[in-house]
Order: structure tokens, then sequence, then C-alpha cells
């Protein structure tokens, strides 16, 4: 589709936007400060790919792509916004989009918790260099394989092992607390 956008044509783009928008708007809404932030950075990516599509060459899949595309338009972002959160998900308003459906089927009390256990996710994720919340993103919520992460981010396999592995020790340290105070 990527070869037949470069021809001009905007269906095809456009077919390529519905399948990719949502799942790259959800990666930059973990890696952006809001929705409104989320959703330019999704607009400037498919900005940016409608304006090189005469570039693209086929090296690695279309998935791939646009994933080193939008990772690296995320650690920009990052940079640009550095001693700011980097990971924020508005526990309430997830919860608020739910609720109708979920209403008097779910325990107060637990609805508590996971804000809570977002909440300290969102800073535990929010310490963690861009690169490293970038690998782990794409490892956990994304399901990308290490050969696919290292496509991405333009590492060998080894080096993204290394970084989930990081990322992981460093989330564990920074929920420790969480998951001690819960375990009583």
């Amino acid at each position: 589709m990527m070869f037949k956008t470069a021809a001009g044509d905007t269906e095809a783009f456009r077919e390529l936007v519905e399948r990719y928008q949502k799942p790259i708007f959800n990666f930059f809404l973990r890696s952006a400060a809001n929705s409104e932030d989320a959703e330019d950075l999704t607009q400037t990516l498919f900005l940016n790919l409608f304006k090189s599509s005469g570039k693209y060459q086929k090296r690695a899949s279309f998935k791939t792509y646009i994933y080193r595309n939008a990772s690296n338009l995320a650690i920009s972002f990052a940079r640009k916004k550095k001693g700011k959160t980097i990971i924020p998900i508005d526990h309430e308003e997830r919860f608020e989009n739910d609720s109708d459906k979920l209403s008097g089927q779910i325990d107060p009390s637990w609805n508590l918790e996971a804000g809570e256990l977002e909440d300290s996710l969102k800073t535990a994720l929010s310490k963690l260099p861009p690169d490293l919340s970038i690998a782990i993103e794409l490892r956990v919520r994304q399901g990308f394989s290490y050969s696919e992460i290292a496509e991405v981010m333009k590492k060998s396999i080894s080096a993204v092992e290394s970084m989930i592995f990081r990322a992981r020790k460093i989330l564990l340290v920074e929920l420790k607390e969480f998951l001690n105070f819960k375990g009583k």
C-alpha cells in the first residue's frame, strides 16, 4: 500500500491510516503528556509518512517501518519535554469510558486499586529513559518480538534484550513498594 501511496493513490494511504491510526495513537498516548499531544504526534507521523512515501523502500515489514518512525518521533518528543511526565494515562479517564458498560459489575475498591496501580506504573515508566520506555512498550503492550524491536530501534537483538531487562529491573524496583503494600 505504501508503494501505491507513493504513486499518488490517496485511497491506499487512507487504508494505511485506518489500519494503523488507533495502535499508533495508543503508542503515542503512553509516550506523550496527554491525548492532545498523542493526537498531534499521530497526525505528524502520518503527514511525514505521506510526504516521504516516495522514498519508502521495502527493507522490512511496514509495521516495523511505521513503528520505527513513531519511536523516533516519540524519542524526539520526550527530549523536548524533558523533565515532564513521559508516560501518562489518566486512569480516571480510562475508567470513565468503561463505567457505563461495567456499572454495578465491579467492586469499587478494585477500580481504586487499579487506578493506584496505573498511577504507580505511570510514575515508574516516567523514570525510564525514552529508549527503554519504547522498548518495553513495543514488547509488552504492542507484542513485538525482540527481532522486530531491534529493527524498529535499529539495535541488535542482544541490545534490545538488555534494554528490556534493564527496563523490567527498574520497574520492579519502582513498583516494589506498591507490590509489597498490596501483598500484605
